[in-house]
């Protein structure tokens, strides 16, 4: 009989311990409009302790968070009645209730009997308090804060009512620790967001001044595929640059199946070193373009090469134009020692010529000494046309421009030299264009310049189908005549010097080196430039392109 006692009363105690029905529906409730509105609770303070305060019958209630991580700050939002909502407030943690509710993770129930002294919890003075509830904040180990309510209207909080406040804690706990990591990741996502903006920007500047400089770029990995290629290279082949990434550079770049034998940057993909070459390539009208290739080897974060770029610089108007100033250097030195010393030479040379053709009037022609006399005759007539080149090549001639044929020049030359192509058996070809129109020039200047080359390209001759073929041909503003031979041809190493003056490829006896950079210099007079390419017993081919006006 007394355990069936105590058993109805402890069922007794249990019934006026539990929580009503609707405090619970109201926390369900509560949990499910914050789940479903996605309600972010530490921005929507004031409404959920007024909600708090409601479901558990109180006076009042406050939201605490632990500001920036800092375990010693907190900032507090409280509701009374009294007071109505506090202003946010900053506090530091020193010997409280909520600095041990943090720190230990333990929610509390407090009720003071109504003849007890009242609490003063967390700087709240000037509102006893008689009763208190609160729940840490806590979500997987981290601590946020501190739920309170305090003041039942309705008699004193019970266990039942503590349990309730701790499930509810840990939702809104959950709630808090979720809306940190979505601000966090807009946070991130924000920087991610400026950062890709910043590197769309930087590589579209970069990509910009990859198309836009003048010189022909590519980047290519370690099997030679095509990482990159700026718009300058991709016109060299009638291509998009997206065409052309990833292929092979060999292929893309100039029609091979393997790698270019003279190519040098396995040195930089393999070695780690800057190199540089120079290509010398011939364009469909037959004239040379001189390129210098230069590599350079791209490092990871490793520091091993990872690729290469290749920079491929076109200089053959750097060349032509380094040639002219050399020639210029030249052929100035060479007039000032052809002002000092031709009058010089002339002198004894006239008096030698006077009188070798005094002595051919006085010596019969049977006589065996006139062959003597006419030999040193033609040696000073010889001696004064190389004094009289000096001169022409010293002094400033003055040049008479006017309307010139071209052809017509050329025509001149031709009937200058018959004689010549008869006697030797030359096989000569002209191929003049239709309807040239006439240039700004000095035509007994011109027609130096193609005797000189005729002259020149006859000297070569060796072969018995000896030939030698001349055209003429506009191009744009520019007239081009071509003088070529099927001759012995020019060895490579020489052909930088062919224009120097005095510098022949002759036999001894046969050139004075004159003759070419007597060319060089009237083409320049013109506002032209002369070309020669040549190969060993194959021929030689000399190009001047004039402009018309």
């Amino acid at each position: 009989m007394p355990s069936k006692k105590i058993a109805e009363k402890k069922q007794n105690n249990h019934q006026r311990d539990a929580v009503p029905p609707e405090a619970i529906n109201s926390v369900t409730e509560l949990l499910l409009k914050i789940s479903r509105e996605n309600i972010e609770l530490k921005e929507n303070q004031e409404w959920l302790i007024e909600q708090v305060c409601r479901i558990f019958d109180s006076e009042g209630g406050a939201f605490i968070t632990i500001k920036d991580n800092n375990s010693e700050q907190v900032v507090k939002k409280e509701w009374n009645q009294k007071s109505s909502w506090a202003d946010i407030s900053e506090l530091n943690l020193e010997n409280d209730m909520v600095k041990e509710c943090l720190s230990h993770g333990e929610p509390c129930l407090k009720n003071i009997p109504p003849k007890g002294k009242p609490l003063f919890w967390l700087n709240m003075n000037d509102f006893p308090i008689h009763s208190i509830l609160y729940a840490p904040l806590i979500h997987q180990d981290q601590r946020l804060g501190v739920l309170a309510v305090f003041n039942k209207r309705s008699g004193k909080y019970k266990p039942a009512d503590l349990d309730l406040l701790v499930g509810l804690s840990g939702a809104i706990s959950y709630n808090i620790s979720m809306m940190r990591q979505v601000q966090n990741l807009k946070v991130v996502n924000a920087d991610l967001e400026v950062n890709h903006w910043q590197l769309l920007r930087s590589r579209n500047i970069l990509r910009a001044l990859f198309d836009s400089i003048p010189t022909s770029i590519y980047i290519i990995d370690r099997k030679y595929n095509l990482v990159a290629v700026n718009k300058d290279r991709a016109f060299r082949q009638n291509q998009l640059p997206n065409v052309l990434v990833g292929r092979r550079c060999y292929e893309a770049l100039y029609q091979r199946e393997n790698i270019c034998p003279d190519c040098k940057v396995i040195e930089s993909l393999f070695g780690g070193k800057n190199t540089n070459r120079t290509k010398r390539q011939w364009q469909s009208e037959g004239e040379p373009e001189e390129w210098e290739i230069s590599t350079y080897p791209i490092y990871d974060d490793a520091n091993q090469v990872l690729q290469a770029i290749l920079l491929e610089e076109d200089v053959t108007e750097k060349r032509r134009l380094e040639a002219a100033i050399a020639q210029s250097e030249k052929l100035a030195a060479v007039g000032q020692l052809a002002a000092g010393l031709a009058h010089e030479i002339n002198n004894p040379l006239t008096a030698i010529i006077a009188n070798t053709q005094l002595l051919q009037r006085e010596i019969e022609p049977e006589d065996d000494k006139r062959e003597l006399v006419d030999l040193i005759a033609k040696a000073g007539y010889r001696a004064a046309q190389v004094v009289r080149n000096l001169l022409d090549l010293a002094r400033k001639e003055q040049y008479v421009f006017e309307p010139t044929d071209i052809n017509e020049t050329i025509r001149n030359a031709f009937s200058l030299l018959h004689h010549e192509f008869i006697s030797r058996s030359i096989n000569l070809i002209f191929e003049p264009a239709d309807n040239l129109p006439p240039i700004t020039g000095s035509p007994d200047h011109l027609q130096g310049v193609w005797l000189n080359l005729l002259t020149n390209a006859m000297d070569a001759l060796e072969s018995t189908s000896s030939e030698i073929r001349v055209s003429s041909a506009l191009n744009g503003n520019e007239i081009r005549v071509v003088v070529s031979d099927n001759g012995k041809g020019i060895p490579a190493e020489r052909l930088n010097r062919i224009f120097e003056p005095f510098y022949t490829t002759k036999a001894p006896g046969r050139g004075t080196g004159l003759g070419l950079s007597l060319c060089h210099r009237v083409i320049k007079q013109h506002g032209g430039h002369i070309l020669v390419d040549s190969q060993i017993d194959v021929g030689t081919k000399f190009t001047v392109i004039l402009p018309i006006s």
